[in-house]
């Protein structure tokens, strides 16, 4: 039933629990979990949060060959550029990082929680957070992407292949089957030695 009388209008600002797309100031890490996906592959999970409680996260998995990475060589770079983000972290959280020489990426990662979650809070820092090709909330993995907020002149920027805006994806319609509701198939009882086949 419709009324006038009960209807409601909501002039409210609708609140999201993820962290906006840009560049966000006062963000603070969370949480970092070294967790073990549902396939059995480890990966290391971050967690941030602004000041209005959003959060957005960012999870490392491990290089494997496949038909962009096929030689060691291309294996090699890609652990480097991995390696290279996740230190971006922890530089800008806590200002430096340790050495660190490891043959595996389960040793790496469990490196890096230690190194996240000891010492000193974390600093708060800015934040690139762009959509993703399904229009989800990540941090970006280009470029500098995290900074202590303590710097003045930003060196995060951003990339024309930051997606700023959210991907529309049409709908997909199917074609329609005009003769999908027709049984065509009939059986040899049902046939009468073609006495049924004249059109008039």
């Amino acid at each position: 039933m419709y009324s006038t009388n009960s209807a409601i209008i909501n002039n409210t600002e609708f609140n999201s629990s993820y962290m906006p797309v840009g560049i966000n100031e006062d963000v603070t890490l969370t949480e970092v979990s070294v967790k073990k996906s549902t396939s059995n592959k480890d990966f290391i999970e971050f967690v941030f949060t602004n000041k209005d409680n959003q959060t957005v996260k960012m999870s490392e998995w491990k290089n494997e060959k496949n038909m962009w990475i096929k030689t060691d060589e291309d294996l090699q770079n890609r652990d480097n550029q991995q390696f290279g983000r996740i230190l971006q972290i922890i530089d800008a959280v806590k200002g430096g990082h340790g050495e660190f020489e490891g043959s595996s990426f389960l040793e790496m990662i469990n490196w890096v929680a230690s190194q996240l979650s000891s010492g000193e809070p974390n600093r708060a820092v800015r934040l690139k957070v762009i959509y993703d090709k399904n229009g989800y909330t990540i941090v970006s993995p280009h470029g500098v992407f995290i900074e202590p907020t303590t710097v003045t002149e930003s060196q995060i920027k951003l990339f024309k292949r930051d997606l700023l805006e959210r991907p529309i994806k049409a709908d997909i319609e199917k074609p329609a089957d005009p003769f999908a509701g027709v049984n065509t198939n009939t059986s040899d009882s049902e046939t009468n030695d073609g006495a049924d086949d004249l059109p008039f």
